[in-house]
């Protein structure tokens, strides 16, 4: 089964980033992401079995974290202004979901998860398939102001996510609330 560990944002940061998803620029091809569906990765641990998966479950509840205030900021893209393939949106403060995210990733580690190269706290908003001039794109998405509504971060979950032709079906494995 395809899982990853993550926080799913409160209706209202969903109702926010669907008016920022309103405003994206038009003089691109893009797959908007289904607003129920916008979440923080923590780590995709890719198909894993039923057995791998009590395990995780284990570990996680291993995690001890505080809960913790946070909001949304920004849009970007990923992964360069030359090559877009990903518009989203920022969480602060970044120390806390770093912090977070070191934590699964060591925990995750002692079943030999590779650590992430590379990670940064966001949303995907959409993912891009073309876009006609990527500079304009780019100027204009930089002008779309972000509400940063504030939102207290109190779980992760583990999810399994089936894939089907219409988008994603997302399952709820764990919910790990914090102190």
């Amino acid at each position: 089964m395809r899982c990853f560990i993550c926080i799913d944002l409160p209706r209202e940061v969903q109702n926010e980033l669907a008016r920022v998803q309103s405003e994206l620029p038009k003089d691109a091809k893009l797959v908007i992401v289904n607003t129920k569906h916008i979440h923080l990765t923590l780590k995709f641990l890719g198909d894993i079995d039923e057995n791998k998966a009590e395990r995780v479950k284990d570990l996680l509840k291993k995690l001890n974290f505080q809960k913790f205030k946070a909001r949304i900021s920004q849009t970007g893209i990923f992964p360069t202004p030359s090559f877009i393939r990903v518009i989203w949106a920022g969480l602060e403060p970044r120390e806390e979901f770093n912090k977070l995210h070191a934590i699964v990733e060591k925990i995750l580690s002692l079943e030999e998860f590779q650590p992430d190269k590379e990670w940064q706290n966001h949303a995907t908003l959409a993912r891009v398939k073309a876009i006609n001039d990527k500079k304009e794109f780019t100027e204009n998405l930089k002008k779309i102001k972000v509400k940063p509504i504030e939102f207290t971060v109190d779980n992760i979950k583990l999810k399994k996510s089936t894939l089907t032709p219409d988008g994603p079906i997302y399952e709820d494995l764990l919910t790990l609330k914090f102190n």
